[in-house]
């Protein structure tokens, strides 16, 4: 038995290979009223009830692809389209972002000198944030600065 046999089988799944269909082919008929620039940018097209959502890869492109909406709704008119929604793709691993710079540490002195500072600034707030910023360097494994 070839597998496009068992996924036509079974109901549920050939109901979601005639969704992605019609969702492929209005990815093509975006695609089509779209600058060459931005198709490669909008990923999935699918449609609720008159409202079009889109979904780009990068939030520069929600800005720019919401600038064409107007002349996306006239152009999909005839598909039912009356709006645009325009998102970008959630990012895998959640919204953490990774950082790959380190952070330089504070050398003895200088904690030293932020400890010294909040002893002598009148603003309480202000003392309170040079001893969390001198504590947070205290350890030994954090006093050696980055080279």
């Amino acid at each position: 038995m070839h597998v496009c046999d068992l996924l036509t089988a079974n109901p549920a799944m050939t109901r979601c290979l005639e969704q992605q269909g019609r969702e492929d082919g209005l990815l093509a008929q975006v695609h089509a009223l779209l600058p060459p620039t931005a198709r490669p940018h909008c990923i999935k097209a699918s449609m609720t009830e008159g409202k079009l959502s889109l979904t780009v890869d990068t939030v520069a492109w929600v800005t720019r692809l919401r600038y064409m909406a107007p002349d996306l709704v006239q152009g999909l008119a005839e598909t039912g389209v009356t709006a645009v929604k325009i998102r970008t793709r959630p990012q895998r691993g959640g919204a953490q972002v990774k950082t790959t710079r380190r952070l330089a540490r504070l050398s003895p002195a200088v904690v030293d000198h932020l400890m010294m500072a909040a002893e002598h600034i009148g603003d309480e707030g202000i003392a309170a944030a040079l001893r969390r910023l001198a504590t947070r360097h205290q350890d030994s494994a954090c006093n050696e600065p980055l080279e």
